[in-house]
């Protein structure tokens, strides 16, 4: 073989040697991610938002993280028409997040999502697995979390407050789907659809369920109590709706005799 023939073919093999150990290049790649509550819209900002955070499954790397915010979308699409097979149900300034991962390579995630922030004792913890592939944006309605539940954020009783016996105490809560959606008669989320009744128990038995009904603002069920003796009183208030969706919390006052109650209050 001549010797150019030969300086030749150690060039290609070099540079073909040399390419073939050169690192892949990343690929900027955006996965978004949503919640929406089960039978209503996404969930975001109107209800404090949802921490995201999405790990590397094999490693438990974080990779990124962030914040679901934005509206809860466009009620006909979600709510009105029919769903159909590749139909994108998100629109612009619908709430979600959107994370840029630098990949070479297929990789396998975990994303774990909490909130709504302001749900208090009905925040959700949950998370999902998916593969995201160098180049392949995983975008538009991207990975959706479907939430069950109701959040059930009373006002009433305060806490630490005290009464005497005989007084009326009011139970009320604000009760909303996960989106904070409205609840009220003859709209699409139909307050008559919503079973809220408060719990009553003293010296760990329960003395009545306690119905609370519409009290005619957006969200809001109330209902009074006689407190008879005293005590302190557990207010377990409790909600469901008829598309598996549920809710609870817990309040609690305390009523002593009047004559302690005036000591301790003034009044």
């Amino acid at each position: 073989m001549k010797k150019p023939m030969i300086i030749t073919a150690l060039m290609m093999f070099c540079l073909l040697f040399g390419l073939g150990t050169l690192p892949a290049q990343a690929i900027p790649t955006q996965l978004t991610v949503r919640a929406r509550a089960n039978d209503a819209k996404f969930i975001g900002t109107a209800v404090g938002g949802l921490d995201v955070v999405i790990k590397n499954y094999d490693t438990g790397l974080v990779l990124a993280n962030g914040k679901i915010t934005g509206g809860t979308g466009d009620t006909k699409i979600l709510m009105g028409e029919p769903f159909t097979r590749g139909k994108t149900i998100s629109t612009p300034g619908a709430a979600g997040y959107t994370a840029t991962l630098d990949i070479d390579q297929p990789i396998k995630l975990l994303v774990e999502m909490i909130g709504p922030m302001s749900a208090g004792n009905d925040i959700h913890k949950e998370s999902k697995t998916v593969w995201l592939l160098p180049g392949q944006d995983i975008t538009g309605d991207g990975l959706i979390f479907n939430l069950y539940g109701l959040i059930v954020a009373p006002y009433t009783p305060a806490p630490h407050e005290f009464h005497q016996v005989g007084d009326t105490i009011r139970v009320a809560a604000h009760i909303t789907p996960m989106c904070g959606c409205p609840i009220r008669p003859g709209m699409l989320w139909e307050a008559a659809d919503y079973t809220v009744k408060a719990t009553v128990i003293k010296g760990g038995k329960k003395i009545v369920d306690l119905p609370l009904a519409f009290a005619g603002e957006i969200g809001d069920f109330a209902a009074d109590f006689i407190a008879d003796s005293p005590g302190e009183y557990q207010f377990v208030i409790t909600a469901a709706d008829k598309r598996s969706n549920s809710g609870a919390a817990l309040r609690v006052a305390v009523v002593i005799p009047a004559e302690k109650y005036r000591q301790l209050t003034g009044k």
